[in-house]
């Protein structure tokens, strides 16, 4: 795990204050290359945080051994040894990295070594032969890779700040402000920074030196896969039982000490249970107080996740998170290295339990994708409601009904959140279903900030056409969306701290298993969410984490903004009032609604303070 970063521009650019700005990505070793190319010049830097082969021979750039071929890397290729010993048994090398394997493939292959990979990476190659760069994300997007072309310049980086660090102006994206806020991060390839975009998942950028073009293509796509088609649902359970094993041993390439993210719910217990019996391999838990729990609705994750450690006598750490952690000192630290701006409550938590784990462990293995692969979201069953509903009488009175429920007040106030949002939204067209499922009220949210009329609701329509499966929307609509603003805070949190994050459960292959297998096995016709997982698993994981309820891990935020005095605190309204485009009337409006309970509007709140802060760190 490392930053890149490099450049194509007509003149020089400050290579080295690019790649110090990514130093908390990598913090073992710096390396550069500079070069001109059709008076071009091109640089290319690295970062390292040392994973593999901890000697001086793992240091990057990685060069061919005629010179003509560069290399920079950031993420792990899980399979390596075994394509090393297929592929590459007549060449020599100088290191045991995967590094050195990717690019002897590439020498071999062309881009067409890309198929062969299991892994996460974002990688660079400057190719002098053909005059070509090619920048490369993995298939999940676990690696972050973000690029600006402008003027025939082209400057990436595996963070936005490397990218500022050029010479680029950060600007505010206006047009894409009121996305942010309905989404509560920037869809697609957007952000938040003028002409400075991702390079989304399973693409490829190709920029030819020869006439200054670039050409952006994709190299995989689950929903092609047959390999998992017409399973039963027995042999769907063998299936997805081997390929979580395997992807969880291949996870454990190292040569540095590991840990989990342990929850004590079904996820993370998974990857675990795989690893009771390594007591090398530490785990950590965050813990909530009971003040937050009772004010936010929800259950702990703690009380699950330490019960597991003690029936399986495994090392966990307890790392407790509250109110007190919100706090604008807190939120700047999460904006700063996060800089693609995310208003999500597991930031906090994630900086804070990574920060704490960083002291035994290099590498932290994860439970997440598997909410948005198999249907594990509260969203997913409000849709399968929304089908029930539908067939009712009355429905629309019903809906009604639903609408007038308080979300904020009485007790199941989860529940009543999902109850007042499923009637407020059961009337709209088919992008309704992708309402139920982002993060806080789609009105208002789209009432903050004035911007770019229908922009987010044309996006929700591309994804949920009329007439189309809802439940086949999803699969694209939150792979490329919320998964990726999942994986972007997860990367961040865990870099910033020195640590690798790995996700099991987007082992390509699950991937594709879970794009191909029917709603049924994932979501099942009475509302049991990852069904698949839960029957593969019920014989190996006690039934209070197969059973349980689901609990959140952010920062219990209805707790926090339960206190105007808290909101006061947090709110800069004088800033948010200076820029053109916010209603400062819809805000107030939002906030006393969520004051007395009758909506719950914690996470819009979250991310205006959550701009505000970012539009004072980059912008302003």
């Amino acid at each position: 795990m490392c930053g890149l970063t490099g450049y194509i521009a007509s003149n020089k650019l400050p290579l080295t204050k690019m790649v110090i700005s990514l130093q908390h990505r990598g913090p073992d070793a710096i390396g550069e290359y500079e070069t001109v190319i059709n008076n071009k010049y091109v640089g290319l830097g690295h970062t390292r945080l040392s994973i593999l082969d901890l000697s001086e021979k793992g240091n990057q750039p990685f060069v061919s051994d005629d010179a003509t071929i560069y290399l920079v890397y950031n993420g792990e290729i899980y399979n390596f040894p075994e394509l090393k010993k297929e592929y590459l048994q007549n060449e020599s090398f100088k290191s045991d990295t995967d590094t050195e394997v990717i690019l002897k493939l590439y020498q071999q292959k062309g881009l067409e070594f890309l198929e062969l990979l299991n892994g996460d990476f974002s990688i660079a190659i400057l190719d002098e032969n053909k005059n070509k760069l090619f920048l490369i994300r993995d298939r999940a997007g676990v690696k972050p890779l973000y690029y600006s072309y402008q003027n025939d310049a082209l400057i990436f980086g595996s963070e936005i700040k490397s990218i500022l660090k050029s010479g680029v102006k950060a600007e505010l994206a206006t047009e894409n402000l009121q996305n942010y806020f309905v989404f509560k991060y920037s869809p697609g390839n957007q952000t938040l920074f003028k002409g400075i975009n991702r390079l989304q998942p399973a693409h490829y950028l190709a920029y030819d030196l020869n006439d200054s073009t670039i050409e952006i293509k994709r190299y995989w796509d689950p929903n092609k896969s047959t390999k998992y088609a017409n399973l039963s649902f027995s042999e769907a359970q063998k299936e997805i039982k081997f390929l979580l094993k395997d992807a969880t041993e291949k996870r454990l390439l190292a040569d540095v000490p590991l840990g989990t993210f342990l929850s004590g719910g079904l996820d993370s217990s998974i990857i675990a249970s795989f690893l009771k019996d390594k007591p090398e391999i530490a785990h950590f838990c965050a813990s909530k107080e009971t003040k937050d729990l009772k004010k936010e609705g929800t259950t702990s994750d703690y009380q699950y996740a330490e019960q597991l450690a003690k029936d399986w006598n495994i090392n966990m750490t307890e790392i407790p998170i509250g109110s007190d952690n919100t706090n604008l000192e807190q939120i700047r630290n999460t904006i700063k290295y996060g800089d693609d701006l995310i208003a999500d409550g597991s930031q906090i938590p994630s900086f804070l339990i990574t920060k704490a784990a960083a002291k035994k462990s290099k590498v932290v293995l994860s439970g997440m994708g598997a909410d948005e692969l198999f249907l594990g979201y509260a969203g997913h069953q409000m849709t399968l409601l929304d089908s029930w509903l539908s067939k009712l009488p009355f429905s629309k009175f019903i809906a009604k009904q639903l609408f007038a429920i308080d979300q904020g007040n009485g007790k199941f106030k989860a529940f009543r959140r999902y109850l007042h949002k499923l009637g407020k939204y059961y009337s709209y067209p088919n992008y309704r279903y992708g309402l139920y499922t982002i993060v806080g009220d789609y009105e208002n949210s789209l009432s903050v900030f004035k911007g770019k009329e229908n922009s987010s609701k044309e996006i929700l329509k591309d994804y949920f056409p009329e007439g189309k499966n809802p439940y086949d929307c999803f699969k694209t609509f939150e792979y490329e969306n919320f998964l990726h603003k999942n994986l972007s805070y997860l990367d961040r949190m865990t870099m910033s701290n020195g640590v690798e994050g790995r996700v099991p459960f987007l082992d390509h292959r699950i991937i594709e298993f879970a794009h191909t297998i029917p709603r049924k096995y994932k979501l099942s016709n009475t509302g049991v969410t990852k069904t698949v997982l839960k029957e593969a698993f019920k014989k190996d994981l006690p039934d209070y984490v197969t059973n349980r309820r689901k609990a959140g891990f952010g920062m219990p935020l209805r707790s926090i903004f339960s206190s105007e005095e808290k909101i006061n605190e947090l709110l800069d309204r004088n800033l948010l009032s200076s820029i053109d485009g916010f209603s400062m009337d819809d805000i107030e409006r939002i906030i006393q609604n969520h004051l007395v309970g009758r909506e719950d509007n914690s996470a819009l709140i979250y991310a205006l303070i959550s701009f505000q802060e970012w539009y004072k760190m980059y912008i302003d």
